[in-house]
């Protein structure tokens, strides 16, 4: 009898164990969904990006006009690497039959200092898992959407290599590498394989410089501790300073267009509404410097964009991920920054990429090594702290997954710098492009008519990159300018930075924030992340 209660009391500790798990993981996801749906403006004190030390522009840095512009053309509300794209395909992307019409001017305006969010605090990837993207697009969309996704991502690599290169972006550090697909779990690696297959039968362009290399010759080859790898997969890719791309393009925009593109830093907008005094220029942005008026305003503040734009909250949020900067080990090669690295797990992943010059390993991940396997990560609207479970894992990944070695005997981490940044997500995981519905932003405007060639007075949005915006945003923002323009139908002939066509023939269509597509949308749908 003394067994049988043991032996039930037993199960009974398991059961209020696991209901006490379920009960857990219900209150975290609690958390998790009122996070979501209560945005808040980016924190005014961030922790310090390695990216942004000593600034190649430091002009740049808290640029700000003595009296902010009342008006403006066009308001573009962030100052990232989307913004950026705005900006630029706006002043230069006018066509040579369109060369007299009235230059449009431009405001820029930034909460904190100029590429203060997530493109001057991401691990500096140009990268497109192909194999991988391709799996999850065909399975949500079809093989014809998931193939044009595809190529969209894949567009970005050559676009903005060459891009740097012609308006001699020297300091963005910009360079093509060897990327490096660590396993460490057998089935996730079985998985891979299957996907490299899959991608060489239905889209063979995109695996043609994919190589997988099983077990020990990998590791041997890429230097890897053998004892924590099943596979590798290897392909081409590019890296870069996504701050310094960012600014030195800036820096140039501002050379070449000084009366049509100012930058106004420490200039949050905090209200849009709606106002007929000038018809010409109905929105009124309201920041604590003072009011713009303006006829289009962008919204390029990525996960931040809920914030202005009611009817997209619960549907567009932040995860905050970890990135950290640190000093190779003794005996860890630095190839001139010509490799980077992801370390893909059981769950989750990690990503690596290493600088030019002295080498610094710029590390990043680890978001479901945090206490509640990275839930509390999500929702997350500030990037003033860290986490010091994550953090501990960061600095321990490199030495572990290379070894004494290859890393260097009794080789500790040498930390150079700590730091979080805010990643928009959409419940879909594709980004939010193109003009705004009114019963997005709940701001109506009476039907007005407009003189010649000008365009309706609009709101825009390129936001929402899945934390992958160097192969999603760039050509998200050239879409939205060239449809500012007006010229989004129109055959482009491709110039450096904006290609050739038309724009529907190169962005996807479920790339498009309607208001049919968001409906749709659910915070269960959070799901497939967790």
């Amino acid at each position: 009898m003394g067994q049988i209660y043991s032996k039930v009391y037993d199960e009974a500790i398991k059961l209020r164990e696991l209901l006490s798990e379920i009960s857990t993981t219900k209150r975290c996801f609690d958390d998790l969904v009122s996070r979501v749906w209560t945005p808040t403006l980016p924190v005014s004190n961030p922790t310090s990006s390695f990216w942004q030390n000593d600034p190649i522009f430091p002009e740049l840095v808290n640029m700000q006009s003595e009296t902010l512009p009342d008006t403006a053309d066009i308001v573009i509300i962030g100052s990232g690497i989307s913004g950026a794209s705005v900006a630029y395909s706006v002043l230069n992307g006018v066509r040579n039959d369109q060369r007299d019409k009235q230059p449009l001017k431009i405001v820029m305006i930034e909460a904190r200092e100029t590429c203060s969010g997530a493109t001057g605090r991401n691990g500096g990837h140009i990268k497109c898992a192909a194999y991988l993207e391709y799996s999850s697009l065909k399975s949500r969309y079809g093989i014809d959407s998931a193939k044009k996704i595809l190529q969209f991502q894949r567009r970005h690599m050559p676009l903005l290599l060459d891009m740097v290169q012609q308006m001699g972006l020297d300091s963005a550090e910009a360079r093509e590498v060897e990327t490096v697909d660590v396993f460490t779990d057998a089935k996730v690696w079985n998985e891979a394989k299957k996907m490299v297959q899959q991608s060489r039968e239905d889209v063979p362009d995109t695996a043609e410089d994919i190589l997988v290399h099983d077990g020990s010759s990998g590791c041997e080859k890429y230097n890897v501790d053998p004892q924590h790898c099943f596979g590798i997969i290897s392909y081409r890719a590019a890296a870069l300073s996504p701050y310094r791309f960012v600014t030195a393009l800036y820096s140039s925009l501002l050379a070449s267009f000084p009366s049509r593109l100012c930058i106004e830093t420490r200039t949050p907008a905090t209200d849009i509404q709606i106002e007929y005094k000038d018809t010409d220029r109905p929105f009124v942005v309201t920041t604590p410097r003072g009011d713009i008026r303006a006829t289009h305003v962008v919204h390029a503040t990525d996960g931040f964009a809920a914030n202005l734009i009611p009817g997209i909250k619960g549907k567009l949020f932040p995860i905050r991920g970890h990135m950290t900067a640190q000093s190779p080990g003794a005996y860890f090669s630095t190839l001139e920054g010509s490799r980077s690295w992801c370390i893909h797990h059981k769950r989750g992943f990690d990503y690596i990429s290493q600088r030019p010059g002295e080498g610094e390993l710029m590390v990043g991940g680890g978001v479901v090594q945090s206490e509640e396997k990275g839930m509390e990560e999500f929702g997350i609207w500030r990037d003033d702290q860290i986490s010091y479970r994550i953090l501990a894992y960061l600095y321990g990944i490199m030495p572990t997954m290379f070894g004494t070695n290859s890393w260097g005997v009794d080789e500790a981490p040498r930390p150079k710098q700590a730091w979080t940044g805010c990643m928009g997500f959409t419940p879909d995981l594709l980004p939010y492009v193109g003009k705004l519905e009114h019963s997005l932003t709940q701001r109506k405007l009476e039907t007005l008519s407009r003189e010649g060639d000008k365009k309706e007075a609009a709101e825009w949005i390129s936001a929402g990159f899945q934390g992958e915006g160097m192969v999603m945003a760039w050509l998200s923002g050239v879409a939205v300018g060239l449809m500012i323009l007006g010229d989004e139908d129109d055959a482009f002939v491709e110039c450096s930075g904006i290609p050739g066509g038309k724009v529907k023939d190169w962005l996807p269509a479920e790339f498009v924030c309607s208001k049919r597509r968001v409906d749709k949308l659910s915070i269960t749908d959070l799901a497939t992340l967790l």
